[in-house]
C-alpha cells in the first residue's frame, strides 16, 4: 500500500512539474478574447491594427481616447474572424512538421481607421464582457517621440519571457514618451508550440503600446525541432499592415510614425523559396520611391558582419541601402550588441551625409552570445555581456540612441544627425523645378562641371540624372538627402567643347520628364542679338546686332521655313531676302556657327500671314485669229498688290506677255495659265482657240477692144430706150 501511495505521490509531483514546464492550455471553457495584440497601422497618425483569438463568435473592440475615463463615448467595431487551427502533424515540402496546442479557435482582426492624430487611445476586447485595457498613441507631425528596438527575447519559460518585459518597463521609466517597439526577430524559441505564445502574452508590456516584429528563424520553427516551416505560426498572432511583398505578407510590411518610415523585411523566407529575396528587393524599391520620410529604418533578423562578403546574394541589400539613403538597419540573430560607423559602398564613410548605420541589437532574453575583439575601423560599439533594449528619441535634427540594461544603465549612447529635412519641400511645381536644374563649369576648377539639381525636389523627386551623348550617367538614382548642397561634380571636362546632356527626372507621383541641357567650355564668342526684319524699302532685309570677340564665330546661316536660304560670312549683319510672300506665314532663322562647327546662336523672326487669294478669268474660252491679240482682265479676291506670272501651254499657238497680253501665232488650241507669284496655289486659266484669218475677194479684170465697145453701145441703147418710154408716158 505504501508503495502504491509513494508511486502515486511521485506521479502527482511529476504531473505538476510537467504542468509548470509545459503549461499547455487545457480548453476547459470558452474564452471570448485572448492573445490580444496591438500592431501598427500603415499610417499611425490615423490607423492601428488589433488581433486576438476567440472561442466564440461576435467579439468586438471597444475604443475611446484615454481622456474618456468612464468609456462614455466609446466606439465599438465588430471583428472579422475566421476559423484557425493547425494539425499536430502534417507533411509538406517532403518533411514532417509538428505543432503543439494549435487547436480550433477563431482568429479575429480589426483595423481602426480615421483616428485623431496625436491622441492617446485605449481599447478592450470582448463580447459579453471586456478584458484588460490596452493603450496606444497616434502619430502626428509633432516631434519629438521615441521608439524601442530590441531583439531575440527567445524565451523558454514565463520567467525568461519576463526579461524582455522588464526591459520594456525600464525603458519607459527612462523615457515615458515611447510610442512603439520593434523586435528584430526570434520573439519565441519555438513558434510551433503554443506554450511559447502563452508565455509571450502573459507579459503586461504588450498592453502598453503597439509592437512590430521582424521574423527570425525561431519564429519559423515547428514545435519539436529547429525545422523551418513558414511565417504562418507568427502571422496567426499578429495583424501587421497588408502592404508587404507578395508571398511573404505579414512578415514583410512598412508603416510610418511621424517622420520615420519603418520597413520590415523577412530574412528567413529565402530558405523556403530563394526567389523571395529578389521579390523583396523589388518591393523595397517601390516602397522607397512612393514613400517620403525624414528617417528611413529597416529591420530584419539575420544581419551583417563587417567587412562583409559582397559577393553573396544577401549583400546585394547593401547597394539598395546606399542607393536609397537608409539611415538605420537593425537586426539580431547573433546575440551580440554591435553598432557600426556609417557604411557606404561597403566602406566606413568619411562623408557625414552618406552611409547607413548597422545595429545588431544583441539579445533581450536568457540566451547570451559571445564576442571577440571588435574592429574599431568598422564598429563604434560592441559587447555581449547582458540583455539590452535600445531607446531612439526622434527629433527634427537627429536621432538620439541610448541602449540600456535591466537596471537602466547606459551601455551605448550616440547622436545620429539627420540627412533630410523634416518635411517635403513646399510649393513644388514640375516645370519650375526643371528650370532650376543646371550644369555649369566650376569657376574654381575648369576641369569639372557642377550638376545642380535644384532646391525644391525634396519629397517630390526620386531621381535626377544627367546623361551625356555617350550614355554616361551622372546624378542620383534616388535623391536620398537634401544636405549635400544639391550638386554633383562631373570630372574630366575639356576646354573648347560643347557638351550636350539629357536631363531625366523621375517624380514620386510616377511621372517622368526629360529636357536637354548644354555646357560650353569654349572661349566666349561675344554677343549676337536684336534680330529683326526691315521692310521699309523695296527689298526685305534681315538685320542683327553682333559684337564678336576671340574670332570664335565662323559663319552665319539663314533659313527660310527650315530650308537653307543663304550662308554669309561672320562679318555680316544683314541679309536681303527676296521672294517672300507677305500673304504666307514665313519663319526666318539665323544661326551662327563657331570655328568648331557648333551652333552658338539661334534666333528666329516671322514675316507675313496666311491669307487666301483667288484669281479668275471672266470667261473660260476666247477665239483669236492668227496674228490677233487680246488682254483679258483677271479678277483678284481680295484686291491686293500682287504679281501674276503667265504661261502658255503651247507657244506655237499662243504666246503671253508679262502683263497678260495673249497673241495668236498659229492655228490650234492652247491654255494660258495665270499664277500668283506670292501664292502659287492661286491660279486661273483660259482656253484660247486660234483660227486662220479670212481671205479678201478678188476683182474681175476689165475687158478691152471690141468687146468693150459693144458693151458700151448696148448700154447706151438701153438707156435711150428708157428715156423714149418715159417721154411717151408724159405725153
Amino acid at each position: 500500500m505504501k508503495k502504491i501511495l509513494k508511486f502515486g505521490l511521485i506521479s502527482l509531483l511529476f504531473t505538476l512539474l510537467l504542468t509548470l514546464l509545459l503549461p499547455v492550455r487545457i480548453k476547459a471553457e470558452s474564452r471570448e478574447a485572448y492573445y490580444v495584440f496591438t500592431s501598427p497601422g500603415a499610417d499611425m497618425a490615423t490607423e492601428i491594427n488589433i488581433s486576438w483569438h476567440s472561442d466564440v463568435e461576435g467579439t468586438l473592440v471597444e475604443y475611446t481616447p484615454v481622456s474618456d475615463v468612464n468609456w462614455n463615448n466609446a466606439l465599438r467595431v465588430t471583428a472579422e474572424c475566421e476559423p484557425f487551427s493547425m494539425p499536430a502533424e502534417f507533411w509538406e515540402r517532403g518533411k514532417i512538421f509538428r505543432t503543439i496546442g494549435f487547436d480550433e479557435r477563431n482568429r479575429c482582426t480589426v483595423s481602426l481607421t480615421g483616428l485623431t492624430p496625436d491622441t492617446e487611445y485605449k481599447y478592450r476586447v470582448g463580447k459579453t464582457g471586456f478584458g484588460e485595457t490596452y493603450y496606444f498613441k497616434t502619430g502626428s507631425n509633432i516631434e519629438p517621440f521615441s521608439f524601442l528596438f530590441f531583439t531575440d527575447p527567445q524565451f523558454f519559460s514565463d520567467s525568461t519571457a519576463k526579461i524582455f518585459n522588464d526591459l520594456v518597463y525600464k525603458a519607459l521609466e527612462t523615457d515615458p514618451d515611447i510610442r512603439l517597439s520593434v523586435i528584430g526577430g526570434d520573439i519565441v524559441d519555438r513558434a510551433g508550440d503554443i506554450n511559447y505564445w502563452n508565455w509571450l502574452f502573459n507579459q503586461p508590456c504588450l498592453r502598453e503600446m503597439p509592437f512590430a516584429f521582424a521574423y527570425g528563424n525561431h519564429d519559423y520553427y515547428e514545435a519539436s525541432s529547429p525545422n523551418i516551416y513558414s511565417n504562418a505560426f507568427t502571422n496567426a498572432f499578429t495583424n501587421f499592415p497588408d502592404n508587404g511583398t507578395p508571398g511573404v505578407k505579414g512578415s514583410t510590411y512598412y508603416f510610418k510614425y511621424n517622420n520615420v518610415l519603418f520597413v520590415v523585411l523577412d530574412s528567413e523566407a529565402v530558405y523556403i523559396d530563394s526567389s523571395l529575396r529578389q521579390a523583396q528587393m523589388d518591393w523595397f524599391e517601390e516602397v522607397m520611391k512612393t514613400n517620403h520620410a525624414q528617417y528611413i529604418t529597416v529591420y530584419f533578423h539575420e544581419g551583417y558582419y563587417f567587412p562583409t562578403n559582397t559577393s553573396t546574394d544577401k549583400a546585394r541589400w547593401l547597394n539598395l541601402f546606399d542607393k536609397y539613403g537608409v539611415d538605420l538597419v537593425m537586426t539580431g540573430h547573433g546575440h551580440v550588441y554591435t553598432r557600426t560607423r556609417p557604411i557606404y559602398n561597403n566602406q566606413p564613410s568619411t562623408d557625414p551625409n552618406k552611409g547607413t548605420i548597422y545595429i545588431e541589437g544583441g539579445y533581450s532574453g536568457p540566451k547570451a552570445g559571445s564576442i571577440g575583439s571588435v574592429n574599431s575601423q568598422w564598429y563604434e560599439k560592441g559587447f555581449a555581456t547582458e540583455a539590452t533594449v535600445s531607446i531612439f528619441q526622434v527629433t527634427g535634427s537627429h536621432l538620439y540612441l541610448r541602449t540600456i540594461n535591466k537596471n537602466g544603465h547606459f551601455l551605448d549612447e550616440a547622436t545620429l544627425p539627420a540627412k533630410r529635412s523634416v518635411a517635403a519641400a513646399s510649393g513644388f511645381e514640375k516645370e519650375s523645378y526643371l528650370d532650376s536644374v543646371t550644369v555649369t563649369l566650376d569657376k574654381k576648377d575648369p576641369t569639372k562641371a557642377l550638376f545642380y539639381w535644384g532646391n525644391k525636389w525634396f519629397g517630390h523627386v526620386n531621381a535626377a540624372q544627367l546623361i551625356d551623348t555617350e550614355e554616361n550617367i551622372f546624378g542620383y538614382d534616388y535623391l536620398y538627402t537634401n544636405k549635400l548642397g544639391n550638386y554633383l561634380e562631373i570630372p574630366n571636362i575639356e576646354p573648347n567643347k560643347l557638351y550636350n546632356y539629357t536631363l531625366k527626372v523621375d517624380f514620386k507621383d510616377g511621372t517622368k520628364a526629360e529636357r536637354p541641357l548644354t555646357l560650353s567650355t569654349k572661349l566666349p564668342y561675344g554677343q549676337i542679338d536684336n534680330l529683326y526684319l526691315d521692310d521699309s524699302s523695296k527689298d526685305l532685309t534681315l538685320n542683327w546686332f553682333a559684337l564678336l570677340i576671340n574670332d570664335q564665330v565662323d559663319k552665319y546661316w539663314v533659313y527660310i521655313n527650315d530650308e537653307l536660304y543663304k550662308e554669309v560670312a561672320s562679318d555680316a549683319t544683314s541679309v536681303a531676302l527676296s521672294g517672300l510672300s507677305p500673304y504666307r506665314h514665313n519663319e526666318i532663322t539665323l544661326k551662327a556657327a563657331d570655328i568648331y562647327g557648333d551652333i552658338v546662336y539661334t534666333g528666329t523672326v516671322e514675316y507675313g500671314e496666311e491669307l487666301p487669294i483667288t484669281i479668275s478669268y471672266p470667261q473660260d474660252e476666247i477665239e483669236l485669229t492668227v496674228g490677233a491679240s487680246e488682254s483679258p482682265n483677271i479678277e483678284i479676291d481680295p484686291e491686293k498688290d500682287i504679281t501674276i506670272i503667265y504661261a502658255s501651254s503651247d507657244e506655237s499657238v499662243v504666246t503671253v506677255s508679262a502683263d497678260g497680253k495673249i497673241t495668236a501665232v498659229g492655228v490650234g488650241e492652247a491654255t494660258v495659265t495665270a499664277k500668283v507669284r506670292e501664292r502659287e496655289e492661286a491660279t486661273a486659266s483660259i482656253k484660247v482657240k486660234v483660227v486662220a484669218a479670212s481671205e479678201p475677194k478678188k476683182e474681175e479684170p476689165k475687158k478691152k477692144g471690141c468687146f468693150s465697145s459693144a458693151t458700151l453701145l448696148v448700154s447706151l441703147s438701153y438707156l435711150g430706150l428708157i428715156l423714149i418710154i418715159r417721154r411717151r408716158r408724159l405725153i
